[in-house]
This record gives structure tokens, sequence and C-alpha cells, in this order.
């Protein structure tokens, strides 16, 4: 019997070599890249995510959670684009949350299914009409006094108050919930792309080798402008758009709601929502007008400046007891015309690449839309290859980072 030929190196090597590949790859494990990850792994695409960080650590767990439609944005007595794209969000995300949808939110906890507007003093006529016309029925109510939130119930408050139709989402639990079926294909690691002479991506290297995928898509947020550029590609450019949001810690009743006045035109004033940290302090996170303001003022500035706003709205609690602190975030999009904020979820595609931003947290199951309809492959109903990278942790939010047991933040109290 003849001796067993033995195996070819070269050939052994070859095989060994060949990248491992997915239908999918997602690179950016915030709100949007964790979406279309499940979106698409629950239409049947096998697929990978990749996370440089942790998941969420950036504008998703920085965001407030708040899945509105739109009311904000008519504060000067009409409806506005931005207003009426966003009008129908809320009724979409929760039919996630009872279950139904591209994907399935049935175990992300809800903060507020109430959120709520309040003048501290009257605001104008124009408003106050527009607010109970046909157009909003069913987006706004004005509420009588006895059920006012109990935040507002002191007799020293004037304003007037209304409830809105949106809703407030744990953002931690949005993304635990996004992660849990896809945790063994969510990647901690950095990567980059390599293009062929056409423009369609080859290959993505991660910390592990490389890896291959039928579509690649970019969700990375702030990252998406560095992986472009990295990749030498100009096209679509992207603007960022700062914020530096302010925390309170302390003895707070619980409040979601956007504060309005003339002073801040056609803005909120300050946009607040409640958080707890895991040892159950109470924070207030502090947004809106005050918050896009703030990038102008020195930490220590935009503390004074929230510590008088707090006074001046709530003058009954007594903030000299609390401590505060502030965060910066950038707000990744597409670029706009004289820097504006864009009206809608952006994606684009180039050969096999396609660059998104949700623009808005409360736009990601839009832009989940988009994204779909542009995967024309039929799915293959795999699970990809197992990848000898390290898991993709969720990150914390900058509350627990402040103010949390394991943490000592410099925050200040007067």
């Amino acid at each position: 019997m003849p001796a067993a030929t033995p195996p070819d190196p070269t050939l052994a090597e070859s095989v060994t070599n060949v990248p491992s590949h997915s239908q999918i790859a997602v690179i950016g494990g915030g709100i949007a890249g964790l979406w279309l990850a499940s979106q698409l792994s629950r239409a049947g695409y096998s697929t990978r995510l990749f996370e440089k960080t942790a998941l969420g650590q950036g504008q998703t767990l920085a965001s407030q959670g708040m899945i509105h439609g739109g009311i904000k944005y008519t504060l000067e007595g009409f409806t506005t684009t931005a207003s009426e794209t966003i009008a129908a969000m809320p009724s979409v995300w929760e039919a996630a949350i009872a279950g139904h949808g591209p994907v399935d939110l049935s175990d992300t906890r809800c903060l507020s299914k109430d959120y709520f507007l309040f003048s501290d003093s009257r605001i104008t006529s124009r408003v106050t009409a527009f607010f109970g016309s046909k157009s909003l029925r069913g987006r706004i109510d004005a509420l009588d006094r006895n059920d006012y939130p109990a935040a507002l119930q002191h007799p020293d408050f004037k304003g007037l108050v209304y409830r809105l139709q949106d809703l407030v989402l744990d953002t931690g639990s949005l993304l635990e919930t996004l992660a849990r079926p896809l945790r063994p294909h969510l990647y901690r690691s950095e990567t980059t792309l390599a293009l062929d002479a056409e423009g369609r991506v080859r290959t993505i290297s991660t910390d592990q080798g490389p890896v291959t995928a039928d579509y690649v898509i970019l969700a990375a947020g702030e990252g998406t402008g560095e992986l472009l550029a990295n990749a030498g590609i100009q096209q679509p450019a992207m603007q960022l758009r700062p914020l530096q949001q302010v925390m309170i810690e302390g003895e707070l009743p619980e409040l979601w709601a956007h504060a309005v006045s003339l002073s801040a035109a056609a803005k909120p004033r300050v946009t607040i929502t409640t958080h707890h940290t895991a040892d159950g302090r109470t924070v207030w996170y502090l947004g809106g007008n005050l918050a896009e303001t703030g990038v102008d003022r020195s930490r220590e500035a935009q503390i004074r400046f929230a510590r008088t706003e707090m006074k001046a709205l709530f003058p009954w609690l007594n903030f000299d007891a609390m401590r505060f602190d502030t965060f910066f975030v950038n707000r990744a999009e597409p670029a706009q015309d004289n820097h504006h904020r864009p009206d809608f979820p952006f994606c684009h595609q180039q050969q096999n690449l396609i660059v998104c931003w949700p623009t808005k947290l409360t736009l990601t199951p839009m832009l989940g839309n988009q994204v779909s309809n542009l995967i024309s492959a039929p799915p293959d109903h795999r699970q990809p290859e197992q990848l000898s990278l390290p898991p993709a942790e969720t990150g914390a939010s900058p509350w627990e980072q402040a103010f949390g047991a394991d943490t000592s933040a410099g925050n200040v109290r007067p």
C-alpha cells in the first residue's frame, strides 16, 4: 500500500489565512449599530458587530433617553419639518417595547411613560393657542393643577403644565436588550477598512486580523469620521455639534420635563430627565438650551449657570445641598449647510459600504428601515464563525461615572 501523501503546507496555510466572513459587519456599538445588527440578524443575516471601547460609550449613554414626538420643535407656534418627521416615533418605539416590530425591546426599562412641558411663566398666547389646536390633537394635553407631576405641585409654581405623548427609556437597559441575543458576535476591537480599486471594502482589519463581509455598515457616531478618513473616503462629510450637559445629585423629586420660557426662544430652556445610580442616588440630567449654550462656558461657569437656572425654576428646592457635575459630548451628524441640525436620519451607500447616522435617538427605527432597504442579498440564516476577540461590554452612563459608588469624580457642592 503506497504511503500517504503528506499535506501540502502551502495549501494548509492558504486555507487558514482565508479571512472569516459574515454577510453583515457593523462597526459601532451605540444605539444605531446595535439596532441595525439586531434588525438584520433577526431577518436572518449572519451579522457581527465591532466596537472599539464599550457599547453605548458615547452619544447613546450620554443621551437623555427621550423618545419624543417633536413638540419641542414647535415652540414658535407652528409645526416644522423636524416636528413632523418625528411625530410618529413614540408609537413605533412603543410597538417595539410591546414585542412587535423589527427588533424586540420588550425587556427594555421605561423610566417614564409621561413627559411634561412646563412654563416658568405665562408663555405667549400664540403658542398656548397652537398647543390646543387640531394639528396637535393627541400629541399634547394641558393639565389641571391636580394632575401636575409631584415636582411641580408646590404652591410657588405659577406656570402651565402640558403632558406630551413622549416616553423616556433607560438607555443602559435599551443597549442590554438589543445586545443580549447578539452577545456571541459583539466584539471589542479597533477596525480599519481596506478598499479595492472600485471603492469596495475588501477587508476589515481587526485586532485579530482581517475579516470580510458582504456589507459593511459604519454606525460609529463620531468615530465614523476617522474610519472614513483612514480609508481615504471624503464623502459623506461629518459635522459635530457639541453639548455640555449638567448633572445634579441630591434629594430630588422624579421629573421628566422641558422647561420653556420666552427667554429661550424656540428651544426648551432646560430639558430634565431623572436617573438613578446603581447605589440608588437620584440624579437630574440637564440638556436643552442650557447644554447647547454651555459649550461656550467652562465647567465651573456652566455649573454656576445651571445652579442659577435651577433656583429660578425651582426656588422651593435646596440646590445648595446638592452636587453638580458636567459632561461634554459631541453630536455626530452628516454635514449640513450652515451647520444646522438635520431633520432626518442619514445613510449613504458606496458599493458594499453603508455609512449612517441616526441624527437622533428617536429616529433610529427609521434609519433601520432605510438601511434594510439597501441590503439586496438574501439572508443565509447562518451564525458567523466565532472570533477570538474580547467581547464588547456595555459602558457606563455619565451620572454613574460622576456619582456612582465606585467613583470619586470632581463634582462640586457650593
